[in-house]
């Protein structure tokens, strides 16, 4: 818009507002009566009935419009939803993150078992040897291993406790156990002599749990592929036929209180 244009337009804006502050509670406005209205103001003096007529359809529109304006009730039950979203929504997250980072460990100890399970073959390795490979493949228990292996020269007992301490996760705390006990003069074999069948239960469950949550998805997919087609039959079949017969029943109703 031109500054022309939009100066007649805060103009034509502010003469409007004039007559909606003012018949803004009049329940029963129509365009008639507002033509009267404009009749009647000085501001219309001389203008012709097309004017007019416009004016007054325009302005009568604007307060039909302000009037109809109130919360419905999807609103606030939209509201009611966000809210309850934003409220929960950061505990779903975190307990979403848990169960992905519980998901990343388990894998990262099955990791941890494969190497373990190869260098406890080699004649000369040592726990040392151990915690240096596991820390070269590690990720979500990087800094622990490694303040072990930076402490283990001060005393290899004491610094795989520390690690144990650092750790929170069942599995990886067994595989530190059974380090220690091979601290103790105890052969890496022995140490870590039920590590094969450990491992072979850990991925049985874990196959396990991958097929649930397969088989989850799947039904989820399922729904989402059914709900366009029931959302059709729901909007365009049932709901319209439930409005009419609603329609049609209330206007009996009104019909036979009218003969009585």
């Amino acid at each position: 818009m031109s500054d022309s244009e939009e100066e007649n337009a805060m103009l034509v804006t502010e003469q409007d507002n004039k007559f909606i502050n003012a018949h803004i509670n009049e329940q029963d406005i129509t365009v008639d009566k507002m033509r009267e209205y404009l009749t009647e103001d000085e501001l219309y003096l001389g203008e012709t009935e097309e004017v007019i007529d416009e004016d007054a359809e325009r302005i009568a529109g604007k307060i039909i419009k302000i009037q109809k304006a109130y919360f419905r009730w999807y609103e606030l039950l939209g509201a009611c939803l966000i809210g309850l979203l934003g409220y929960k929504g950061p505990n779903l997250l975190l307990k979403f993150q848990k169960k992905m980072r519980q998901l990343e460990m388990e894998n990262e100890v099955m990791q941890f078992q494969t190497i373990i399970l190869m260098l406890m073959k080699i004649e000369r390795v040592n726990v040392e040897m151990i915690l240096e490979w596991l820390e070269r493949y590690s990720n979500i228990f990087r800094d622990p291993i490694s303040r072990c292996v930076n402490n283990y020269e001060s005393g290899p007992w004491e610094s795989l406790e520390e690690l144990k301490n650092d750790l929170a996760f069942p599995q990886m705390i067994r595989i530190v156990e059974s380090l220690q006990a091979a601290v103790e003069q105890i052969p890496i074999r022995e140490a870590f002599d039920e590590l094969d069948t450990e491992r072979n239960y850990y991925q049985e469950k874990r196959k396990e749990s991958n097929e649930i949550l397969i088989s989850r998805k799947s039904m989820i997919g399922k729904l989402l592929g059914f709900a366009p087609m029931v959302l059709l039959f729901v909007g365009y079949l049932i709901l319209p036929l439930c409005i009419i017969g609603l329609t049609s029943m209330t206007s009996a109703f009104e019909t036979m209180a009218s003969m009585v």
